[in-house]
């Protein structure tokens, strides 16, 4: 889908194809890469979850309302503008002061996210979306048929808004964790991702290990990702930056998949 678009670009079936599993969790879901392309062997349940409540809305009327969310979007496509990007931005952010309906919510949340500075989603520290227009000049804002099938894949599955502690996965599920990456972005939300939550990823996949799921988690290569994932299997990938205001800048970097040794 695009959202939350950090830095990682790559396919985690070129280092590690994990086994046949149970149910799918993924509690850092943004824009659920993985689990798209994961979906053809998720034959049990699949448990998606992330702060970001409008995320995880807009997700929910995918689910549920895809052709109102469609006819919204078809709206804003018509009318995008400068004026107007900035105007629907000022309607999102004050949802919360004067309430709106959740289809035109998610439409908002699609239409910034598809139009904004490099498809990059930030908050202030009050929690309002501040990324401004980006240098489009004509956005493809919605594909009708992808988001349909997204609708489609969606059907079964289990969505909520809480953070990672509280998934309970079981013997042989698969967990896939894409947090904020160490030393990188992580205004994702306006509480941040910092080192002690990146320990405490650490202790909730033990325990999830122990309980005999399988774990996989992406992150940047840096000594302290090493050192508190160490025991676990340490894959160095090449993933692409793609957040940066100069092209020449965007490069491919070494970043690290971690996988359970089970």
């Amino acid at each position: 889908m695009g959202w939350r678009k950090k830095s990682v670009n790559f396919s985690y079936r070129k280092v590690y194809r994990p086994p046949p599993f149970n149910d799918y969790y993924e509690p850092f879901l943004g824009g659920g890469a993985v689990f798209f392309g994961l979906n053809s062997r998720i034959h049990h349940k699949a448990f998606l979850s992330d702060v970001n409540a409008d995320l995880m809305l807009t997700y929910r009327m995918l689910q549920k309302s895809p052709r109102k969310v469609i006819e919204q979007l078809s709206d804003y496509q018509k009318k995008h503008s400068k004026e107007h990007y900035y105007s629907i931005r000022e309607e999102y952010n004050s949802q919360y002061n004067h309430g709106q309906d959740a289809m035109k919510l998610a439409a908002q949340f699609i239409y910034l996210n598809k139009t904004c500075y490099n498809g990059l989603y930030r908050v202030n520290q009050v929690g309002r979306f501040n990324v401004p227009i980006g240098k489009y000049k004509n956005p493809k804002i919605y594909d009708t048929m992808n988001l349909m099938k997204v609708s489609e894949v969606l059907e079964s599955v289990d969505l909520k808004v809480q953070s990672f502690e509280h998934i309970r996965p079981g013997h042989h599920d698969l967990v896939y964790c894409d947090p904020p990456y160490d030393e990188t972005y992580d205004q994702y939300t306006n509480s941040g991702f910092n080192r002690d939550s990146q320990v405490k990823l650490r202790e909730m996949c033990d325990s999830w290990a122990e309980a005999g799921a399988r774990i996989i988690v992406s992150n940047s290569d840096t000594d302290f990702i090493r050192k508190t994932w160490k025991g676990y299997q340490i894959n160095q990938i090449q993933a692409s930056r793609n957040i940066n205001c100069k092209a020449s800048k965007r490069q491919q970097v070494t970043e690290l998949l971690i996988t359970s040794k089970k």
